[in-house]
């Protein structure tokens, strides 16, 4: 498995180069060039606000846990959701569809931030954005999915289409916060996915889907120029602040991009 480092003290050539984008409550949009999975985004899919709209260009997703009374048997999870799920149709207006009856598997990918590495990352939400390697910041915690790769979450039907929402979860007693992975989507018949992020948001106010679907709708009016994200007394705007943060996260191909510009300008100095 390989390691992308992403230095996020890089100089405004990585900057440039990373061009991501977020959507909040969106679906991840699956789809192929025909060789490798392509991942977007799939945004009001249920119409109510003039869409469904797809793009490929999103990379960092946010995903809202529930602090469950009751956690999904057998797992036993501290915080859990199916959200963000995963949708795919034949005939949309970009990318090529999937192949038929295909699995869909999902794998964490490791990074690196500043000096640490880790394939999930943690905020306490407080002060300044500093994500710290979750295996240091709390031993024994993890986040998971069901199933992990190589198991399939899902299978594409005869025509090539998907909509599927595995369980995300964290478990071990995790504490309240925001934490950051980089995933890999792979769809059989094709090359995988370029490794993408996704952000969640663990509170232990957010108690039911109602909450949790409140807390979502506050976030994208916040986003929009709309008030402080406030749900269950909790004001959640170091959320969008986290998103932000993996959003200025360059993507692989743009950090190595970025390390060759900064190690010709070097040799150029040195000249």
């Amino acid at each position: 498995m390989r390691t992308y480092v992403l230095q996020l003290t890089l100089s405004a050539a990585a900057a440039a180069a990373a061009t991501p984008s977020a959507y909040a409550h969106s679906d991840v949009l699956v789809r192929s060039d025909g060789a490798r999975v392509l991942i977007g985004a799939a945004s009001d899919l249920d119409g109510e606000e003039g869409g469904p709209e797809f793009d490929l260009t999103t990379r960092v997703f946010e995903g809202v846990l529930l602090n469950p009374a009751a956690p999904t048997p057998p797992f036993g999870f501290d915080f859990e959701r199916d959200e963000p799920g995963f949708y795919s149709q034949p005939g949309l207006a970009v990318g090529q569809d999937l192949p038929a009856s295909a699995g869909l598997a999902l794998a964490l990918e490791p990074l690196t931030i500043s000096s640490g590495t880790d394939s999930v990352f943690y905020w306490d939400g407080a002060g300044e954005v500093a994500f710290e390697p979750l295996s240091t910041a709390q031993p024994g915690v993890d986040f998971t999915f069901q199933p992990m790769a190589p198991a399939p979450f899902a299978t594409t039907d005869a025509l090539g289409a998907v909509d599927d929402h595995p369980l995300f979860g964290l478990t071990g007693g995790a504490a309240d916060g925001v934490y950051l992975t980089q995933v890999r989507l792979a769809v059989d018949g094709l090359a995988p996915s370029e490794p993408f992020l996704m952000v969640w948001l663990a509170s232990s106010v957010i108690t039911t889907e109602e909450l949790a679907e409140s807390l979502e709708e506050s976030l994208e009016a916040f986003e929009e120029g709309g008030p402080a994200p406030i749900v269950a007394g909790v004001d959640f705007t170091f959320f969008e602040e986290a998103v932000e943060f993996a959003e200025g996260i360059p993507e692989p191909s743009a950090a190595v991009l970025a390390a060759f510009a900064l190690a010709a300008a070097a040799r150029r100095a040195r000249s």
